[in-house]
This record gives C-alpha cells, structure tokens and sequence, in this order.
C-alpha cells in the first residue's frame, strides 16, 4: 500500500474512534448508568461530535480505497 496514504488512513481511523466514543459514550452512561443525571451534555455531544466522528470515518474508508487502489505493483524479488 502507498505508505504516507495509509498512514493518514489510520490516524483518521483512530480520530473518529475517539470521535465516535465522545459522541456516543456519555449518551450511553447517563441513559442506562447515571439515570438521575441530567442528559443535556451529553446529548449536545452526540448532536455535535457523534456526525464528525463519522464523517470521519467515511474519510477514513475512502483513504484506505485509494491506498489499496494505487498500490504499487508487484516488482521481481
């Protein structure tokens, strides 16, 4: 694979993780674990950090299309 692609491809990979774990985790923790909480916070976080975790991830898949795609080819050994 083409190296510099891959590695942006996998440092966008790990930003959306995180991206996606800010958005999603406290949303989960305040509507299943801390039930007595208010879930302002962390709804605002799911409306804005969630969709750039996946626009993220959707960039991060198209990365890793075109280093599989403009993967050198196979020279002699």
């Amino acid at each position: 694979m083409n190296e510099p692609l891959l590695i942006w491809a996998k440092l966008f990979l790990r930003l959306s993780l995180v991206l996606l774990a800010l958005g999603i985790l406290p949303l989960l923790a305040v509507s299943y674990v801390f039930t007595g909480f208010d879930p302002l916070i962390p709804v605002f976080l799911s409306i804005t950090v969630a969709p750039l975790g996946a626009v993220t991830l959707v960039v991060t898949l198209i990365l890793f299309l075109v280093a599989l795609v403009r993967r050198p080819p196979p020279g002699p050994s």
